[in-house]
Parts: C-alpha cells; sequence; structure tokens
C-alpha cells in the first residue's frame, strides 16, 4: 500500500535535499512513508519536467549508451571529444583569421595541457574523490607528462608534426575519455546497487 503524495515528496525535497531518488525513498521510508517505485518515480519525474527539482535518474544506468546519451551526466565526454576533434581541423587547415587563431590556441592549450590528463584522472579516479584543486593540478601534471610521451614516440619515428602531434593526442584523449566515461557508469551504477533498498 502506498501513501505517497506530490507536497509530501516535494517536502521531503526541501527538507533533506537528496541527491538521488534511491536516497529520497530511503528519507521517506525512515518517517513511516511507505511509496512504490512506480509512484515514487512518476511523481519525480513530474516534479522533474515541471522544472522544480533536479534529481539523479536511476533510468540512466540501464545501459552505457544511455547513459552517454543523457547529456546531464556526460556532457564533459562530447565537449572534450568536439573541442579535441575542432583542433584537428584548425591546425591541420591553418588560417590568418585572428579569431580562427585564437580558437587554435586556446584548444590546442585544452588539447595538449589540460584534456589528457583530465581523462587519465577520470579513469583513475571515477566518483568524487579528489577536490577540484587537486583534480585540476594532477590533470594539468598528467596532461605535460602525457604530451611530452606523444612527442617523444613521434619524434623517434621521424612523424613530429603539428598536425601529427594533434592527432595523436585527440586520439589518446577519445580513447580514454570513453573509457573513463564508461568507468563513471560502472562506478554510478555500483553506487546505486548499494544504496538501493533491499528486497525483503
Amino acid at each position: 500500500m502506498t501513501n505517497i503524495r506530490r507536497e509530501t515528496v516535494l517536502a521531503y525535497l526541501q527538507k533533506y535535499h537528496p541527491s538521488s531518488i534511491v536516497e529520497l525513498k530511503k528519507r521517506l521510508a525512515e518517517e513511516g512513508i511507505r511509496s512504490s517505485d512506480g509512484d515514487l518515480l512518476g511523481i519525480v519525474r513530474e516534479l522533474q519536467s515541471d522544472g522544480e527539482i533536479d534529481l539523479f535518474d536511476p533510468v540512466m544506468l540501464d545501459s552505457f549508451p544511455q547513459f552517454l546519451l543523457d547529456t546531464s551526466n556526460s556532457w564533459w565526454v562530447y565537449a572534450i571529444v568536439s573541442i579535441s576533434i575542432l583542433e584537428i581541423f584548425l591546425v591541420a587547415y591553418p588560417t590568418q583569421n585572428i579569431l580562427l587563431v585564437s580558437f587554435r590556441l586556446l584548444f590546442g592549450l585544452g588539447v595538449l595541457g589540460f584534456f589528457p590528463g583530465y581523462s587519465t584522472v577520470q579513469i583513475l579516479f571515477p566518483t568524487s574523490e579528489l577536490r577540484i584543486l587537486e583534480r585540476l593540478l594532477l590533470s594539468i601534471f598528467l596532461s605535460v607528462v602525457i604530451s611530452i610521451a606523444i612527442g617523444v614516440a613521434l619524434g623517434a619515428g621521424y612523424f613530429f608534426t603539428g598536425v601529427s602531434s594533434v592527432i595523436a593526442s585527440t586520439g589518446y584523449v577519445i580513447v580514454a575519455i570513453i573509457f573513463a566515461s564508461h568507468r563513471r557508469y560502472s562506478a554510478l551504477r555500483a553506487e546505486y546497487r548499494e544504496r538501493a533498498p533491499k528486497s525483503p
């Protein structure tokens, strides 16, 4: 038997600020308010569509492709891949346009000085284990190390050019960011299963 109402859910959201549906259900159960998964999810989706709440939705954990399609959790994958690919074109087809040159320099700093390390940090620490400053500094440090390693590998084979360097860095970033997003998906799914209430 379910005794859940929209007003009750909204009141508990304002009182406890739960970060997920699982946490909300647990809070309600602690207060003796029972709810079926279907009813609670229906109310939550209704509140989300009205723009009143923003909760972690376990539906997106059904599969990895579904996780990637949920841009609220995987926007960073699309942003990094898009900027990296755009940088290849900006380097391969140089221009004297001041705006494009500025973008090439800015995106180049990202592709060589931040994205390789950031994607590696995301692989190593898929959840929020590091503070923002620690994540930033480690990303920059690892990016420099990875960019130097790529440059040495290309230089050893006499392939070291601007275009080849950006293509190699972008290739590393794309492979690493896909792996990092899968690690993030696996960590979130494990956390959801751990926090989900056990069936009696």
